[in-house]
């Protein structure tokens, strides 16, 4: 899945919203830990913990791209990788969402919807934080 939004705010505010643990929990992940750098690691929590993905950054280059190895607790799958991309856009940024490297089997389906629906939710999460200062999330689903 590949997927653009724009925001409107300084592409390197954007960039650090993915990267640096304390912006990423205002938006994504209740729980969250970055080494930021290639190489690096990485926690992120979802539901209080309840989902934890880690793994290793694959690529960091400061304030246009980061990308996460990206297992799935549980799921037996050789792993997928994630990849947010920031680019400057007149007026504020665009950011680049990718998650690939599913398997093309049907079993994989609902994980592939899950994915899409939630990568988009969270990167319209990350627009709404940026621009307004509100967090979409509902606490009542916690």
């Amino acid at each position: 899945m590949s997927h653009s939004f724009f925001i409107r705010a300084p592409p390197q505010k954007v960039f650090e919203a993915l990267t640096d643990p304390k912006w990423l929990i205002k938006w994504g992940p209740d729980i969250a830990k970055v080494s930021r750098r290639k190489g690096g690691s990485y926690s992120f929590g979802f539901e209080g913990g309840r989902w934890v993905h880690s793994g290793k950054i694959l690529e960091y280059v400061s304030g246009a791209s980061v990308s996460y190895s990206w297992e799935w607790p549980g799921v037996e799958l050789l792993g997928t990788k994630l990849r947010f991309a920031v680019r400057p856009k007149k007026g504020g940024a665009l950011l680049d969402v990718e998650h690939s490297g599913f398997p093309k089997i049907g079993r994989w389906t609902d994980l592939y919807g899950v994915t899409e629906w939630g990568w988009t939710y969270y990167a319209m999460n990350l627009k709404s934080v940026l621009e307004t200062g509100y967090d979409l999330r509902s606490r009542d689903d916690a």
